[in-house]
């Protein structure tokens, strides 16, 4: 039985990785997308604000079905690190 065990904890360990290892896979893709669509105005602060902003504007019911496909998306409020990365980005990267 302890065999079992260890082979199930094995396994458990090598799903993790994997699902970890796809999600930085899913990352990197979505950032090449990202910054196709913005070219040379592209910055990580722009397209968190545009989340941001989006997120906020958005039905509830629409930000219910966010939250529901991706449990890990935490808003924050406009006047955290957006904000204050914002500050010191060059001005072509504002909206």
């Amino acid at each position: 039985m302890t065999d079992k065990l260890i082979t199930i904890e094995k396994q458990i360990h090598r799903l993790k990785e994997r699902r970890n290892k796809l999600c930085a896979q899913q990352a990197v893709l979505f950032y090449k997308e990202v910054e196709k669509i913005f070219k040379n105005g592209f910055c990580p602060t722009l397209v968190l604000n545009i989340l941001t902003k989006t997120y906020e504007t958005a039905s509830a019911l629409q930000q219910q079905e966010w939250e529901k496909r991706a449990p890990s998306f935490r808003p924050k409020s406009p006047n955290s690190h957006c904000k204050k990365s914002q500050e010191t980005e060059p001005a072509h990267h504002q909206i």
